[in-house]
């Protein structure tokens, strides 16, 4: 069988070889022709165009005189003599300056349109077919103004290129033939001698080291030539095959997990992007909503009842716990990656549970659900993270609120020995007991139509399990359908790891708060500042939204006087009213037509900005400095001082 084989070149890798580089050397010389024969013409259009030059510097003068005297006859008959000049001319148009145009011989069709010939049939003939053409300037030489007054084109077709160059392009048509014809000789030749031959004697060598399978042997080929590849690989394959699915196997297994690898790397870069976008866009207005709650708690001006004051206070606890709420979501990655660290304070329970009865008993009642809280009398203080412990019972009563229609909710917290143990019950719709497997899981809830009805991302109590977890503590659930859940958190008091200075109860430090000039934010207060300020440098603030500066503010009036001012002409006429150590001028404040008259002013004064390249750079030049926002409050009061010192 494999002596037929060789016998018909037709049927061997030599005849295959062979024909795909024939095929390939056919497609270059092609490609290598078609080069050589455009560069060819090409040459002749670029030689044709130097001799049409050699003309038209001839005749130019002539042209010049004719064109400037507006003899229409004598330019005739100049052009006749171009064209009798130069055989290869087939045609000229002459367009003057005030678009007189004498046409001769072949000329472009494009200029039948452009340009009508008046009185009697001149000797011309508008040609179909595309032209080559060779454009010439006429300038004015006749009074030294070098003034363009008008254009002489040449005009001839591409036979007459062709029959330039066709010797030479025949002359490379059959060098490549017979160079192919060579080619294909000695190839054939040569993949049949020194491919095809060869190869049957590899393969009856590989034959023979297959008899041998069972041991170890060292076959010797003596070999002058190569192998017939085809027969070659039926018999290499069987002993290379385990080896070939191996390393594709794990090439595939690799490229999965490179893949893997980047798709977990572009979604932990997106989800931490989210993160901190969205914690960005919700903790400017919750800590205006946290700061003027706060102001307004102090009931200055006695516009409040008890109600009223309660409410404020509900809502500065619900906006704090919100912020602890997106920082926790924020601390979700550090969860995964175990660099969650617990500041841990001693906190008083009874204190602490009542805020948690405070801020859902409005949400309760709405419902008309019950909530009630009990905690052991004997039990007063732990030491342990406040704000994390919240953000766990506010999701675990958030979640009873959310899913009781009717009944109760209870929040009881139990003192042990070294531990306390907190239980929040409901009368819920309940969780069936194949869900509660996986009801720690995250972004998991009981079921999708849950998620639809209730809404959620089954983030909650996946993060309580961790926090919990953090506590050194346990959480465990129970839980029946349509008869409710109880959920039982189990962590460590931490009384032996209170030092002697932190037993000392906290003491909520409200001294900030009442700093603020609350004149322009709000109309509520109307009192001056008292006489310790007095000897305090004073600052005037310009900005046109005063929430993004309060907390700046707070930290001003603990060193200076500061007054702030929300538009422009409000600061002049202040200034003309008082006198200012510093002016601080928010950049969004300014306006083009205003920087005349502060670079007029006589006061010192610091740009605030996001972006210090949008600054009018006069203003910057003579600007003290520039406060970046987000302000870091401590840096620019130091950058004050300096500036004041």
């Amino acid at each position: 069988m494999d002596k037929h084989i060789f016998r018909n070149f037709n049927n061997t890798i030599g005849y295959l070889i062979f024909k795909k580089i024939l095929i390939s050397y056919i497609i270059f010389a092609s490609l290598l022709t078609s080069y050589q024969i455009y560069s060819e013409l090409n040459t002749s259009v670029n030689r044709m165009g130097k001799d049409f030059n050699q003309v038209f510097k001839h005749f130019n003068k002539r042209l010049t005189y004719g064109v400037w005297f507006k003899d229409k006859d004598n330019l005739k008959n100049i052009l006749n003599e171009m064209m009798l000049e130069q055989n290869d001319i087939k045609g000229i148009s002459l367009v003057s300056k005030n678009e007189v145009i004498i046409l001769r011989g072949l000329v472009d069709e494009k200029l039948k349109e452009k340009y009508k010939e008046k009185g009697k049939n001149e000797n011309f003939v508008y040609s179909i077919s595309p032209l080559i053409s060779f454009e010439h300037q006429l300038y004015n030489y006749i009074d030294n103004t070098d003034e363009k007054m008008g254009t002489l084109t040449f005009y001839t077709t591409k036979q007459m290129v062709f029959d330039y160059t066709k010797e030479t392009i025949f002359l490379i048509i059959f060098n490549i033939l017979l160079s192919m014809l060579l080619f294909w000789g000695l190839t054939v030749y040569a993949t049949h001698k020194y491919l095809t031959m060869p190869l049957k004697e590899l393969i009856d060598g590989i034959k023979s080291f297959e008899s041998h399978d069972d041991e170890k042997v060292a076959i010797k080929l003596d070999l002058k030539n190569m192998r017939e590849l085809t027969i070659l690989a039926k018999s290499f394959n069987k002993m290379s095959s385990k080896i070939s699915e191996d390393i594709i196997n794990l090439k595939q297994l690799t490229m999965i997990q490179n893949q893997q690898k980047k798709a977990l790397e572009e979604a932990n870069k997106t989800k931490d992007d989210f993160l901190a976008n969205m914690s960005h866009e919700l903790k400017t207005p919750l800590n205006s909503i946290n700061l003027i709650s706060s102001i307004m708690m102090k009931n200055k001006s006695d516009k409040f009842d008890e109600k009223d004051i309660k409410n404020l206070k509900i809502i500065n606890n619900c906006g704090n716990d919100l912020l602890f709420l997106i920082n926790d979501i924020l601390d979700l990655s550090k969860l995964e990656a175990g660099k969650m660290k617990l500041n841990y304070e001693l906190i008083d329970m009874e204190s602490f549970i009542q805020k948690i009865n405070d801020m859902f008993y409005p949400q309760a009642k709405e419902k008309g659900i019950r909530l009630t809280t009990k905690i052991d009398e004997s039990l007063k203080e732990i030491y342990t993270d406040e704000s994390r412990l919240n953000q766990v019972l506010k999701n675990l009563i958030g979640n009873s609120i959310k899913f009781v229609h009717e009944g109760e909710i209870r929040l009881i917290v139990q003192e042990k020995e070294e531990t306390i143990q907190i239980v929040v019950s409901d009368d819920g719709i309940g969780i069936s007991e194949d869900k509660l497997e996986h009801i720690f899981d995250r972004f998991k809830q009981a079921d999708g139509s849950t998620t639809r009805k209730y809404g959620g991302t089954g983030l909650g109590l996946a993060i309580c399990k961790d926090l919990i977890s953090l506590f050194n503590g346990s959480i465990n659930i129970e839980s029946k359908v349509n008869i409710g859940t109880t959920i039982t958190i189990e962590i460590p008091k931490n009384l032996d790891m209170i030092s002697s200075e932190q037993k000392v109860k906290k003491v909520e430090n409200s001294s900030e708060l009442e700093d603020l000039d609350h004149e322009f934010l709000f109309d509520m207060e109307d009192e001056k500042e008292d006489n310790q300020t007095k000897d305090k440098s004073k600052i005037l603030v310009l900005n046109s939204d005063p929430i993004s500066y309060m907390s700046l503010i707070i930290e001003f009036n603990k060193n200076f006087q500061t007054q702030q001012i929300n538009n422009i002409s409000d600061m002049f006429k202040k200034l003309r009213e008082e006198e200012f150590d510093l002016i601080v001028i928010d950049n969004e404040s300014l306006e083009e037509s205003n920087i005349e008259k502060i670079l007029n002013l006589e006061v010192n004064y610091l740009i605030a900005t996001k972006d210090s390249e949008q600054i009018n750079e006069s203003i910057k030049e003579k600007s003290k400095g520039i406060l970046h926002k987000p302000f870091d409050n401590n840096l620019a009061v130091e950058t004050i001082k300096e500036i004041l010192a």
